[in-house]
């Protein structure tokens, strides 16, 4: 059965929206509403800040070091990790990051952080066992970074008053990718995670390769750019698959509007793309941090099975090559000593 890309609403997206947008919006307390700029302070930016200060305290943890943090050290990382990546592409396009006009996300990812940890929260949530722990942490990952690689990404390119940036498909790939992952790599490149900060190394990353946390920015911006029909650009990879790959067409039916003509035709709406693309990025996370690792594991407790067995047939191998050895040894002292009484007798 197909599905068809043409625009129109889909159910099953409609009924997450509607669920994600009621935990954006919804406040643990009504006083928290009052007034309208504390509206930010919503049950799923909160959880989300709380999330964030799960990762950060529980390396400084991992690393003995979690009670030499400052208070102002403690929030400004979760600062760095959220805002970051969004500051830094700001300011290349010439714009003023949202902080900077409202404290809300200085708050929420500055002040949350800091007292989940002093309350104990940070704690409670650490010890909710892994598997359970970590898809939920999946989950909010996917729904909260996504405004980065969407909204502060791709959208703030599409109406940029520069004509030249709003119809560059490159401009919306790279900006969703600092937006989106900018964080995940000032951290560490700063050291920002560890009790005492500085530049002093290469980062891990520039070694080693971008992580999923910050390469799924530029591939979650540009499937987002080819959900909305951000560029003709975007249809090319779409228009090549289904020429090439026409079995694709039972699972992926597009318009022929969209592959023949120049006139916008969006696969998805804005709204739902975001959806969309939210489960996309929270599939992705929990693969990469869930499923792979107990693969691995997996893998190598049955190499170590494997090994432990091949070590015990080699042992029985060897054992009966002794038996076999000191058998045949018996046998020729047992001839050799009936050949001399032979001989005594003779």
């Amino acid at each position: 059965m197909s599905i068809i890309w043409d625009g129109s609403s889909s159910p099953l997206l409609a009924r997450v929206g509607s669920t994600h947008g009621w935990l954006s919006s919804q406040t643990p307390h009504p006083a928290v509403s009052v007034p309208r700029f504390l509206d930010p302070f919503s049950l799923f930016a909160i959880a989300h800040a709380i999330r964030v200060a799960c990762v950060y305290r529980g390396i400084a943890r991992a690393g003995g070091y979690d009670s030499q943090l400052g208070n102002l050290q403690a929030a400004i990382v979760p600062l760095v990790l959220i805002l970051g990546g969004s500051t830094v592409s700001s300011v290349l396009l010439g714009l003023v990051p949202g902080w900077v006009v409202t404290p809300i996300p200085v708050a929420t990812y500055g002040l949350i952080p800091l007292l989940a940890a002093k309350t104990g929260i940070v704690s409670l949530v650490l010890s909710i066992p892994s598997l359970p722990r970590e898809s939920l942490f999946c989950l909010i990952d996917g729904f909260s970074r996504i405004m980065g690689m969407t909204t502060l990404g791709v959208d703030v390119v599409l109406s940029h008053p520069n004509q030249a940036v709003r119809n560059s498909p490159w401009a919306m790939v790279l900006v969703a990718f600092i937006s989106g992952g900018g964080g995940g790599m000032l951290v560490p490149a700063f050291k920002l995670f560890g009790p005492s900060w500085g530049f002093t190394d290469t980062p891990a990353w520039v070694k080693n390769g971008l992580n999923i946390d910050v390469w799924s920015a530029g591939f979650i911006g540009y499937v987002y750019a080819t959900l909305i029909d951000a560029h003709p650009f975007f249809r090319k990879p779409v228009a090549y698959l289904l020429t090439h790959l026409p079995a694709l067409r039972g699972f992926f039916d597009v318009p022929k509007a969209y592959l023949t003509s120049p006139r916008h035709t969006v696969l998805l709406q804005p709204g739902e793309a975001k959806i969309f693309c939210s489960l996309l990025l929270a599939s992705m996370l929990f693969t990469s941090r869930i499923v792979v690792p107990l693969l691995s594991r997996s893998s190598a407790a049955g190499s170590a099975a494997q090994q432990q067995k091949r070590k015990a047939v080699a042992g029985i191998k060897e054992a009966q090559q002794q038996a076999v050895a000191a058998s045949s040894t018996a046998v020729k002292g047992a001839a050799k000593t009936g050949s001399v009484r032979e001989r005594k007798n003779q």
